[in-house]
């Protein structure tokens, strides 16, 4: 189950991370060579969309069944024979490197511009996928990423992060859709933990009972048993509690001097919750919020850890390993209790996840490139396109580095799991 959610979670992720590249460099008319499903080798191609070509000035569809014929690109000199189809397109219809003997002016013509079309392929290792672009360092290419104006560039570069926060929109949209953690009515009282040898362990009490009267005062809320334990300590109280299906009797005296850190009866208390299933513009704008919230969080992480209000053991990377650990156990719980709600909200904090960390100005990553182009717009030239792919190189080197050594520590050190039942 857990290796099956991580190559699923990890396939989603990346796969709409990638589409969001591939939309908006086809937007822009920069040429997508290959959008492949899984990394490298190719097992097949199950797609070719249409392509263009431009001889002489002349623009000319390049069918997507059509077989073109290995060497040619930009600057060859080709035989051309179109038909005009549809609203008066020129429509290739054969097509072939230009000999001494070709003559005929109609049909010769010089390559200005060269799209053979997009493949669709399916790969061997089966996480994520890419969209290869042709050119992304090299601005002497036509069509390529490079070639682009700035405002192009930076659009096509954080597109894929764009999609991935609204894939997580989405996700938590569903969330909420099919039913998220509410306040129930009445509220009662959940008994969450129970400290040890604790006047609460020694009545009886356990984790999940519900406390709905302490004597004749009736418990709507977790501040009404506060404020009756308070009131009555050193003294027995007799409490009503659900567990289960079961109603039981439990008499608990209350400390005068609890140690620190423990309340007097030795509980700590959370409100009960009930499952709620949003309308679908309610659902949406909640998933919206939440999206904000989760990205403004994540990038306030660092200050919070320095400022001591987030422990830094909570706040470590995870990697693949962890990932398919918490997606895993989501799942299962889904499966078990067919509430999706874990599910869902899991996927879209990693969509987000994804997004802030692409954006990050890391050599390797989307916002490293993105960083090369606003320095390229404040020095009004560009970087020297070997000397910014070797700096991307290393780049990528150092965060599989990092990747592996995060992994390590996911092996070694468990995330702990997700203890999805105590949402109520």
């Amino acid at each position: 189950m857990t290796l099956l959610s991580l190559v699923i979670a990890l396939s989603v992720l990346v796969f709409i991370h990638e589409l969001g590249h591939y939309l908006a460099a086809k937007r822009a008319g920069v040429v997508v060579e290959e959008f492949g499903f899984g990394y490298p080798p190719r097992l097949l191609t199950f797609w070719k969309t249409a392509g263009k070509m431009v001889v002489d000035g002349r623009e000319i569809v390049i069918p997507r069944r059509f077989p073109v014929p290995e060497g040619i690109g930009i600057g060859s000199r080709v035989v051309v024979h179109i038909s005009t189809q549809g609203k008066g397109r020129p429509v290739l219809t054969d097509l072939r490197e230009a000999g001494a003997e070709d003559t005929d002016e109609a049909a010769v013509g010089r390559v200005d511009f060269w799209d053979p079309g997009t493949i669709f392929s399916v790969n061997a290792i089966p996480f994520g996928g890419f969209a290869r672009m042709r050119g992304e360092e090299d601005p002497s290419a036509p069509g390529s990423l490079a070639s682009k104006g700035k405002l192009v560039r930076l659009g096509v570069l954080a597109a894929g992060a764009a999609m991935n926060l609204l894939m997580a929109i989405a996700f938590f949209s569903l969330a909420f859709g099919l039913g998220a953690p509410a306040l129930a009515e009445p509220q009662n009282a959940v008994v969450d933990t129970v400290a040890p040898g604790s006047p609460a362990e020694a009545a009886g009490l356990q984790p999940g009972d519900i406390v709905l009267r302490a004597d004749d005062t009736e418990i709507l809320t977790v501040r009404t048993l506060q404020e009756y334990t308070q009131a009555h300590l050193g003294q027995p109280i007799r409490l009503q509690v659900q567990r289960g299906e079961e109603m039981l009797d439990i008499s608990v005296v209350p400390r005068l001097e609890p140690p620190p850190g423990e309340g007097p009866m030795g509980i700590a208390l959370r409100p009960r919750m009930t499952v709620k299933r949003y309308p679908w513009y309610e659902a949406i704008w909640a998933g919206l919020r939440q999206t904000v919230a989760l990205t403004a969080f994540i990038l306030t992480v660092p200050i919070q850890v320095i400022r001591g209000l987030i422990p830094a053991e909570l706040a470590r990377p995870v990697g693949p390993v962890g990932v398919g650990q918490l997606v895993g156990d989501a799942v299962q719980y889904s499966l078990d209790t067919g509430w999706w709600f874990p599910v869902m909200q899991l996927m879209g904090s990693l969509g987000v996840a994804l997004a802030v960390t692409n954006l990050l100005p890391l050599p390797g990553l989307d916002g490293g490139r993105i960083l090369f182009v606003l320095v390229e717009g404040i020095r009004g030239r560009r970087v020297a396109p070997a000397k910014e792919g070797l700096i991307h190189l290393i780049g990528m080197m150092l965060l599989v580095a990092l990747m592996l050594f995060i992994t390590w520590q996911d092996v070694v050190n468990p995330l702990p799991p997700i203890d999805w039942t105590r949402l109520f």
